[in-house]
């Protein structure tokens, strides 16, 4: 994409300028982004997620006719023509936000290998608060489900997640965002009624969506499978981030970290029988270039055994700032390979959509 780069030539029959008349050069242009917005009325959506509906929507992450999974051959062999250009080096850096009247988030300064993914101990406290579960439905109607978690924003009221959570990656630009999108931090089990779910903080329904353009023109699980979304703010309530709080982010800084956490709600995973949507895990350890040998795929790897459901959930350091989400995992003849979970680069797309929310 030749054009994000602007080379200034002198013709020869000009003089050279002088001091006082050289101009700066022009700041490099962020990468596009597409912007849709959900109009529907929020409390309709919110009423739309009834227990059946949202029963519907775990059991087809468990199914896996959601799509969050890459086929083997396509992490070595990418569509001809998907753009790749060179980094701007873009980076953008914001710390957490802790809710009103809460306690410090509390984190260790370094956590162990986890790779089999945890339960969290206790997902209604800091730092996992942030995170929840999306539920939205595709162009057909049907009912699926993602993961989340409340990220800095000048709004206070935005969602981080992968751009395969609020559009399909197929070239149909801002009209292909997905319907009824709604983010539920805390969201739980109904102890009940276990056909049941709580939303404990809210249903917060999707108002202005953004993606990368390299991801809803492209489907480019490399460096653009990211997204955010602003929310309307419920009925109760003053903000998202003031009723849960927020993850920051480190953007532009590259994919090796130690001591990450990542965290969301599997429908299922590598060699497991007790994810069901509705619990949030989470695994630890260090995250890592995947292909460090190649200079054009900077995904973020882990080791982490959780699966569809969870993309979109964050992958944020010790410091409670994301770096990543929860993207994909390598499959061959509808079979995972390994417990290796890859994310898209935070880099130049990440800067890119953050701005724009902040727009």
């Amino acid at each position: 994409m030749a054009a994000l780069f602007a080379i200034t030539l002198i013709p020869a029959t000009l003089t050279t300028a002088t001091a006082a008349d050289a101009q700066p050069p022009a700041p490099a242009q962020a990468p596009a982004v597409t912007v849709g917005v959900q109009t529907a009325d929020a409390q309709k959506v919110r009423d739309f997620w009834t227990p059946a509906r949202v029963k519907r929507a775990l059991a087809n992450e468990e199914a896996g006719s959601g799509a969050p999974v890459r086929k083997g051959e396509e992490l070595t062999g990418r569509a001809a023509d998907i753009a790749k250009t060179d980094s701007l080096g873009l980076k953008a850096e914001a710390d957490p936000v802790l809710p009103a009247d809460d306690k410090p988030m509390a984190l260790a300064a370094a956590v162990p290998e986890m790779p089999v993914a945890q339960r969290v101990p206790f997902p209604q406290n800091q730092p996992f608060v942030v995170a929840g579960k999306i539920l939205y439905t595709n162009k057909d109607g049907e009912e699926f489900g993602c993961s989340g978690a409340s990220i800095v924003s000048d709004t206070g009221n935005t969602v981080w997640t992968a751009g395969h959570c609020v559009h399909p990656g197929d070239g149909t630009g801002a009209e292909g965002f997905y319907n009824n999108i709604t983010f539920m931090p805390g969201f739980k089990k109904n102890d009940q009624n276990p056909d049941g779910y709580d939303a404990p903080w809210g249903k917060w329904v999707a108002t202005k969506k953004v993606a990368p353009e390299q991801w809803t023109a492209d489907g480019d699980y490399d460096d653009a499978d990211l997204a955010a979304f602003n929310v309307a703010v419920p009925p109760g309530y003053t903000s998202l981030t003031a009723a849960v709080g927020a993850l920051g982010y480190r953007f532009g800084a590259g994919s090796d970290f130690s001591d990450v956490i990542s965290s969301g709600y599997p429908g299922e995973g590598y060699n497991r029988t007790d994810m069901d949507g509705f619990i949030h895990f989470y695994c630890t350890g260090n995250a890592e270039d995947a292909f460090d040998w190649n200079p054009l795929d900077n995904r973020v790897k882990i080791d982490c055994d959780m699966g569809r459901g969870a993309s979109g959930g964050p992958i944020f350091t010790t410091e409670a700032q994301i770096i990543s989400a929860n993207s994909h995992y390598e499959s061959e003849n509808d079979t995972r390979r390994n417990d290796d979970l890859f994310g898209s680069e935070h880099g130049d797309q990440a800067v890119a959509v953050i701005n724009e929310i902040n727009a």
